[in-house]
């Protein structure tokens, strides 16, 4: 059964220019898989399939204005949910299970000095108080939710990077 891909709610946008086709009538993609690029002034965004499928066609070419609700394609066969919502979960409770040890909440203290959880791959931070933000916010969920939740939403970040 056939099922578009529109624009999502990301953000307040109007008429975006589409900068990249990621994929061409008849390939396979799966859920998540990114389809189409799209750039404003302030950020380019991969928009994902909805489902697992065929792309059947594009209804968008390069240089196209979209916005929030726009069809982009036609996915043939993307209408199969319950399999798809049920896979991802059991997968991520392998990787929980196997990738993240389990540690007792420290709430960011050990031995009464501040942890250092993470160190930037280089000393070029383009914008260390963005990444500050991003380990207060990564500290935050640790104290709260514990690491293995933390884990699970640094994949999350990873795949989509």
């Amino acid at each position: 059964m056939a099922q578009n891909i529109s624009v999502p709610d990301i953000g307040d946008f109007k008429d975006v220019e589409v900068i990249e086709i990621l994929v061409k009538p008849g390939d396979q993609v799966n859920k998540n898989d990114p389809i189409i690029t799209i750039e404003s002034d302030k950020s380019s965004v991969e928009i994902p399939s909805p489902s697992a499928g065929q792309i059947k066609d594009l209804k968008v070419k390069i240089g196209d204005k979209v916005s929030e609700g726009s069809i982009l394609a036609t996915l043939d066969g993307g209408n199969e949910k319950k399999e798809e919502v049920a896979e991802p979960k059991k997968d991520i409770i392998e990787v929980e299970e196997k990738i993240i040890p389990k540690i007792e909440k420290t709430n960011g203290l050990r031995n009464g000095k501040e942890t250092i959880y993470a160190q930037p791959i280089s000393k070029d931070d383009i914008d260390p108080a963005e990444t500050q933000e991003w380990l207060d916010s990564l500290r935050a969920v640790v104290k709260a939710d514990g690491s293995s939740r933390a884990g699970y939403l640094l994949k999350q970040v990873i795949d989509e990077a």
